[in-house]
């Protein structure tokens, strides 16, 4: 069990509080009421803009705070930015120059907008629910020239695409500084800028709530997810985890399908409350 009672519950989305299917379990909606009824805050720490993962949990009449873009940017429940961190142009000229030199897909998050790099290409949170980002001052962008336009502005985080080999984009990655470089998955790359992951964005969180990293819970399954799991006081990896955050966390759980994430509160959080 946890040496301190849980005060802050830190969640990742995808393969983490989401089903296979992309969807919030029942199961999972009654542990994040259930805590807070105890008095325990909980937020999402996402890869996602945080008007994505804002309207994701809107469908189901939920409000959370919100560390976006993997700790580039943090919200309050109503949207209202707490915290940002935006990659020096330089540095963003550069990761775009690299993407666009071999050829892959690649969307840039900013401040109120996403920018697809190739023609004819759409994010995922355009095609879904598109006109309800917009109705939040968001912006959607596409093509390079537009893309070059965008990375003179602030920039949270580039997620760079396989429609292309990505070793050798990641390697070359590598070599541009002023970067932080992670994965959500086998199949992307995540840039940021130097230092910001969620391990960062949940340390600052925690520090506005004046909660100490002792009492927080850090749940996720991706390599992304390993700074925020090392963090935490309590850091949980769910079952479909990825070995290396398996390896960061300190207890494992069921997998997402399976409701693992309202385990881990129910025992991890709940009975100590």
């Amino acid at each position: 069990m946890p040496d301190q009672p849980i005060r802050l519950i830190v969640t990742d989305i995808d393969g983490t509080l989401l089903d296979d299917r992309g969807k919030l379990p029942q199961e999972n909606i009654r542990a994040i009421r259930k805590a807070r009824e105890r008095g325990i805050v909980v937020a999402i720490c996402t890869g996602r803009f945080p008007e994505n993962a804002y309207l994701l949990l809107e469908d189901y009449s939920l409000r959370c705070p919100i560390i976006g873009a993997n700790g580039g940017r943090t919200v309050d429940e109503d949207l209202r930015t707490l915290t940002e961190h935006t990659m020096d142009p330089s540095a963003a000229a550069q990761v775009l120059d690299t993407v666009l030199t071999f050829g892959a897909q690649c969307f840039i998050f900013g401040r109120r907008f996403v920018c697809t790099c190739k023609e004819g290409g759409h994010h995922h949170s355009e095609l879904s629910h598109g006109d309800r980002i917009r109705a939040l001052g968001f912006t959607y962008y596409h093509g390079p020239q537009n893309a070059r336009a965008c990375v003179k502005t602030s920039v949270y985080k580039f997620y760079v695409c396989n429609d292309v080999p990505l070793e050798p984009i990641r390697e070359a990655l590598w070599m541009i500084p002023d970067t932080e470089i992670t994965q959500s998955g086998e199949y992307n790359i995540e840039v940021m800028p130097k230092g910001i992951n969620k391990g960062l964005g949940v340390k600052e969180f925690a520090a506005h709530l004046g909660i100490p990293m002792c009492q927080v819970m850090a749940l996720g399954d991706e390599n992304n997810d390993i700074p925020m799991l090392r963090a935490a006081g309590c850091g949980v990896a769910v079952g479909n985890a990825c070995a290396a955050a398996k390896a960061a966390a300190r207890y494992v759980t069921d997998t997402n399908s399976q409701c693992g994430f309202a385990q881990a509160v129910e025992r991890y959080a709940l009975n100590g409350a």
